[in-house]
């Protein structure tokens, strides 16, 4: 089923943080724009350093000042500061635990990216240990650097992981969609792991990455106290 959206006065800018279930909701979104949805993950912000993101991030923001987006919908890798100033536009993000997300960022390098250029620009070698991935700098408080001057209160919607079926649910009752667009799709998810569990961890581990990831940390508690 897909929504007729044409008639819509805004257009969708939904945010995917890596490892927040962005590629299983990327497929709602198919339900309900069909090609009226447009995937933008060119920038990959962690590809970069801080400084080449934000610039590259405000350029855009510039270009698109003040006028309409053609599309319904865009999702994908990329800040929102990025379409900030475009015209009637609505944004949405998911979070998850930041701990658990940490985790599963890592075991899907492990799995996919241990050979990507850009990795090993920034400490990503063969072999990894969670611990030394942990402690790199380019990869601790991706929500607060994704968010970069971009409040959380700026969101239409933001989402849990966590509350994922209930919260899907709250997302197409905020947009105005059909109910049954809200039905579960899991993808991308690790197949050595059952959908729905968390990562295990030693205290040790958990707590690294709490202290690495600090800001993340104080963004999720925020989003859940609402």
């Amino acid at each position: 089923m897909m929504e007729n959206t044409g008639s819509l006065p805004w257009a969708l800018i939904s945010v995917h943080v890596p490892k927040t279930a962005g590629t299983s909701f990327a497929e709602v979104l198919r339900r309900i724009y069909g090609d009226s949805l447009r995937v933008d993950n060119a920038d990959q912000p962690l590809a970069h350093a801080r400084g080449e993101r934000r610039l590259a991030a405000l350029r855009h923001a510039c270009t698109t000042a003040s006028r309409a987006l053609p599309e319904a919908c865009v999702h994908g890798h990329f800040m929102p500061l990025k379409y900030a100033f475009a015209r009637r536009t609505r944004f949405c993000i998911w979070l998850r635990d930041p701990v658990q997300r940490v985790v599963s960022r890592y075991h899907h390098y492990r799995r996919h990216g241990e050979n990507e250029p850009h990795h090993l620009r920034w400490g990503l070698v063969p072999g990894l240990s969670l611990e030394e991935f942990v402690r790199l700098p380019q990869y601790r408080n991706t929500y607060a650097e994704y968010l970069w001057a971009f409040p959380l209160r700026r969101f239409d919607f933001v989402g849990s992981v966590e509350r994922y079926e209930q919260d899907m649910e709250r997302f197409v009752d905020c947009f105005g969609f059909a109910r049954e667009l809200a039905a579960e799709v899991r993808t991308n998810c690790n197949p050595e792991r059952d959908a729905g569990r968390e990562y295990r961890l030693e205290p040790a581990q958990e707590r690294l990455i709490r202290q690495c990831n600090a800001r993340d940390l104080a963004l999720y508690e925020k989003m859940l106290r609402g």
